[in-house]
């Protein structure tokens, strides 16, 4: 019995960091998403919208709503999504995410 009752209580001491750490990652990822957005609305008003079509929008917008965790789907096309997309590419590093955190991907088609 007591080797039972030892080893379950190794078992479950697993359970509790990693709980910590779960909801620091979860954490993490909301802060990424804010600021994320944060990001977002500003290149809108400093670069403006003016040549960027309504799917690279639409796309950031989804992207956000879903709380940054669709994945990519957002590709820039005219030299303004570009410029966009760098801006946020830029912003997104400097506030500490990955490259794999953005919604920018061109798929082949």
């Amino acid at each position: 019995m007591t080797r039972i009752l030892l080893i379950l209580v190794i078992a479950l001491a697993g359970f509790g960091p990693a709980r910590a750490e779960d909801a620091e990652v979860e954490a993490w990822a909301k802060e990424k998403c804010v600021r994320y957005e944060r990001a977002w609305n500003r290149a809108k008003d400093f670069i403006g919208l003016e040549g960027v079509s309504d799917d690279f929008i639409k796309g950031n917008e989804k992207f956000i709503a879903d709380g940054c965790s669709s994945g990519a789907d957002v590709c820039p096309h005219s030299p303004q999504e570009i410029k966009l997309a760098n801006t946020l590419t830029v912003a997104a590093m400097n506030f500490g995410t990955a490259s794999s955190f953005l919604p920018f991907i061109c798929r082949q088609r």
